[in-house]
């Protein structure tokens, strides 16, 4: 959908008895919702604050659609060396590379092998993938300021495990800015939960379960703290028939074949707890408890392929 087609609807709900307001709208693909409790001011005010977290959503999206011809993104996927971007890029960009340096299984330069997966009309033959993992590897891409250089022109990034909590904090920096303190934010999954909730307790948040998992959903009692969900059954391309998820394992070129189906963080910082989602997903169960000492602070909670939830 283009940034156009987000720019046509949304929809601004007033819930006086839960002395709530919000706005609904679609933007990176998805639908999203925020919601602000508690009096901060007149409607008017509230109203425009919440249309300012949507343009700011949208402002995200043209910086960083695949799809828009001069986005961010897609000038520093061109095959160019050394371009200059938004300073929002760039400290995402710096941000991810820095993730990298801790947690080397998520490389935000596997935009080459995920370009050929989604484009593929048959399984990429061995060849293919071989080429396109040549131009990948985080210490082709430094950021200087704004500016992006790539020692191969060919590298292409992707920042699909880290956009929205990027976004996630953003927007709870700019709610607190102007006074909310109890705010629930959703940007199609990635929740973030400003401060406590307005019956003055911690939040209390489920965890999606993947569809023929038997169990009963896990709770989080949060405050002031991101939750964020990634899993292997959300999105897919399907080539013959069968179903191969979009997490890309960057060391092979294949999708994930890992034994974790869906993951779960929750985090001081909604990019932080974005990004160990996905990296928990390509750990896998052996690799869980080392990701976990390497980041103490955070919370994770997974579910198996055999239905397991381990926390």
């Amino acid at each position: 959908m283009s940034v156009s087609d987000y720019s046509k609807s949304f929809q601004i709900i007033y819930d006086e008895k839960r002395r709530a307001c919000t706005v609904q709208f679609r933007c990176f693909d998805t639908p999203n919702s925020v919601t602000v409790f508690g009096d901060i001011g007149d409607e008017t005010y509230i109203e425009d604050l919440l249309i300012g977290v949507r343009r700011s959503c949208l402002d995200y999206h043209r910086l960083w659609s695949f799809s828009l011809a001069d986005s961010d993104i897609a000038r520093v996927n061109a095959p160019v060396e050394r371009i200059s971007v938004d300073s929002r890029t760039a400290a995402l960009l710096a941000s991810m590379k820095a993730f990298h340096k801790t947690e080397p299984t998520f490389d935000f330069t596997v935009g080459p092998v995920s370009y050929v997966w989604k484009h593929a009309e048959q399984v990429p033959s061995d060849a293919d993938l071989r080429e396109a993992l040549s131009h990948v590897g985080a210490e082709k891409v430094s950021i200087s300021g704004n500016v992006v250089v790539k020692s191969d022109p060919l590298v292409k990034v992707d920042i699909g495990g880290a956009a929205k909590g990027f976004v996630a904090d953003a927007i709870a920096v700019d709610l607190r800015a102007a006074g909310v303190k109890s705010a629930d934010i959703d940007l199609g999954g990635n929740l973030y939960m400003l401060g406590r909730h307005p019956d003055d307790r911690p939040w209390r948040v489920s965890v999606r379960i993947p569809e023929g998992v038997s169990t009963k959903a896990p709770i989080f009692e949060v405050c002031d703290r991101s939750i964020v969900t990634s899993g292997s059954y959300e999105r897919f391309v399907e080539i013959g028939g069968v179903r191969y998820q979009h997490i890309i394992d960057p060391m092979t070129g294949w999708p994930s074949e890992s034994d974790i189906v869906s993951a779960t963080v929750s985090a001081e910082s909604s990019l932080q707890a974005d990004m160990l989602a996905t990296t928990a997903l390509l750990a896998g169960i052996r690799g869980l408890d080392a990701l976990k000492s390497r980041h103490p602070e955070e919370a994770f909670m997974v579910i198996t392929d055999a239905g397991e939830i381990v926390r």
